[in-house]
């Protein structure tokens, strides 16, 4: 499991306050992203260097208390392969304060060739990112 603390703020709530619900998404993208920067490199760079894309193909999100906006959260993600070609990226959202569940769920991925787009087995060096 990976841990992330992200600072929620004005741009990523709705008028009341709230983070809107799409925003949570984007919270996960972000700690993903964390990840591999944790692991000394840029996905980009690893997207590049080993001609793929990881295209979500599956998200799920069950809400359990709102985000409100300035509060901090801690994202945590637990990677789970699915074979060769697909991680499941469970999470967990947690205020940082209080340590309350605000919400769970997963991101399905799957890593495809820029070539065609078809499936294809997760570079060692990404899978290694991603399992922490």
């Amino acid at each position: 499991m990976i841990e992330v603390r992200l600072q929620t703020y004005w741009s990523d709530c709705d008028p009341a306050g709230i983070a809107y619900f799409g925003n949570f998404f984007h919270f996960i993208e972000h700690a993903e992203e964390e990840i591999f920067l944790r692991a000394g490199t840029m996905r980009q760079t690893m997207l590049d260097t080993h001609r793929v894309w990881m295209p979500r193909v599956e998200a799920h999100v069950n809400f359990v208390s709102p985000i409100k906006n300035g509060h901090a959260v801690r994202i945590r993600i637990n990677p789970e392969f699915k074979g060769e070609k697909t991680v499941r990226m469970n999470f967990e959202m947690i205020d940082d304060h209080s340590e309350a569940s605000l919400a769970s769920g997963y991101m399905t991925i799957v890593c495809v060739d820029r070539a065609h787009f078809k499936s294809t087995p997760f570079p060692a060096e990404i899978r290694s990112v991603l399992e922490g």
